[in-house]
Order: C-alpha cells, then sequence, then structure tokens
C-alpha cells in the first residue's frame, strides 16, 4: 500500500488536528459525476476492519476493507492558492475523472 502525502498537506492536517488523539479517516465513496469520491474527516474512533495504511510518529490515516483497494497510489497535497485552495487528492491508477476533477473512476 503506497500512500503519498506532501508536507505541506501534513502541516494542514496537523494543524487540523490529525495526531496523538485523531486520525484522518480516508474513504472512497459513491458519488460524483465519475462514480466515486473521496471522503477525508477527521476521527477517534476505529471501526472493525479498519486498515492503518500511513503512519509516521502519531501521524495517522485509517481506511475501510472496501476503501483500501482505491486508495494505493494515492497522492495527497495541499493548496494555498487564491483559486482553488485545498486539498489535492490524485490517484495514478482512477482511469476517468470527471471534468471538476472531484470524482473518478477506476475501470
Amino acid at each position: 500500500m503506497q500512500l503519498n502525502i506532501t508536507e505541506k498537506a501534513k502541516q494542514e492536517l496537523v494543524a487540523g488536528g490529525v495526531g496523538k488523539d485523531a486520525y484522518l479517516r480516508l474513504e472512497v465513496i459513491p458519488g460524483g459525476c465519475a462514480g466515486m469520491s473521496y471522503s477525508m474527516l477527521l476521527d477517534d474512533q476505529l471501526n472493525e476492519g479498519d486498515q492503518l495504511i500511513f503512519q509516521e510518529q502519531e501521524f495517522r490515516v485509517v481506511t475501510d476493507p472496501e476503501s483500501v483497494q482505491y486508495l494505493d497510489g494515492l497522492n495527497i497535497d495541499y493548496s494555498d492558492d487564491l483559486v482553488e485552495s485545498g486539498f489535492r487528492l490524485s490517484n495514478p491508477n482512477a482511469q476517468h475523472s470527471c471534468g471538476c476533477g472531484s470524482s473518478f473512476s477506476c475501470g
């Protein structure tokens, strides 16, 4: 499982609360015009079957068993430009994405 998170994205996530008592929950959910979308949220509860997919010291990322297959190779970056600031998720395994870039499909 390869998950790439830039230093800028890590800094923003830590500032948002990811750390000792909470982790980033990353999931793939149905939706968007291409079929699937990413969901990122701060969580402090593990569900049965959750998988730890990234850890650096107290910085942890978990996902559910259904999402893990779509997250291998995912790149998470953060942009603070004036036009479109925020997290940018890109996956080299996605075969199609919608025009706005908020959803993707694999297959």
